[in-house]
């Protein structure tokens, strides 16, 4: 499309620290990253701020359109930022000690857990997975593309975001005072595209939100 083409042309440049291993990447989310999405939603003015305010009214207007009945796993559930809004008994994942404390606070009522997504190993499955803004903190994100399907029931669905490769992001360090994460890639919609299908993924949806800064993308088991 020609969109994409445009962008392709004026990217964001993807980031990605010299010489950084997945071992040093995760170090990073283990130890350094403290940052509160939903704190941020509510009180910082900001692109960022914007962003993660209109991704979250996009994402959950996904869900409504095309989750099924059943249960919820919200994968690299952050602080709670759209885990709050899933059903009572839904599961929040995330590799981040802090953000599941964080998202106890945020997400009463909905149970959390510590867990790595590339080590993903669920006793249950489940009828939907929410992904939002968490595959491109990967260097291999098709070992969490696999393990997603594998912790899906078929034909569940799995619903998700990855930052589009808009030049705005460019503007990003004008927002955030946060240490910047070693490893951040940003899409197009033919590679997330290309990523879900490899893992067994039937595509429903693929669409540019947010002035090309967020790729929504909606498939099926």
């Amino acid at each position: 499309m020609l969109l994409d083409k445009l962008i392709n042309v004026i990217a964001t440049p993807n980031k990605v620290s010299p010489g950084i291993t997945a071992k040093e990447n995760k170090k990073y989310y283990l130890e350094v990253e403290n940052y509160d999405w939903v704190k941020a939603t509510d009180n910082i003015l900001g692109l960022e701020t914007f962003f993660h305010r209109l991704r979250e009214r996009n994402i959950l207007g996904v869900i409504a359109k095309y989750s099924k009945k059943g249960k919820f796993l919200d994968a690299g559930c952050g602080t709670g930022l759209i885990l709050r809004h899933l059903p009572k008994d839904s599961l929040g994942v995330d590799i981040n000690p802090r953000n599941i404390i964080k998202a106890n606070g945020h997400a009463m009522g909905r149970r959390v857990r510590v867990a790595d997504l590339e080590k993903l190993d669920l006793k249950e499955t489940f009828n939907n997975i929410i992904c939002t803004e968490v595959i491109e903190h990967f260097l291999d994100p098709g070992v969490v593309t696999h393990n997603l399907y594998k912790s899906l029931r078929k034909g569940g669905i799995l619903i998700g975001t990855v930052p589009g490769r808009s030049p705005l992001w460019r503007l990003r360090f004008l927002s955030s005072t946060r240490p910047r994460e070693p490893y951040h890639y940003y899409f197009s919609r033919a590679e997330i595209g290309s990523l879900l299908e490899k893992a067994g993924f039937k595509i429903i949806s693929l669409t540019h939100k947010i002035f090309a800064m967020e790729i929504v993308f909606v498939a099926e088991k």
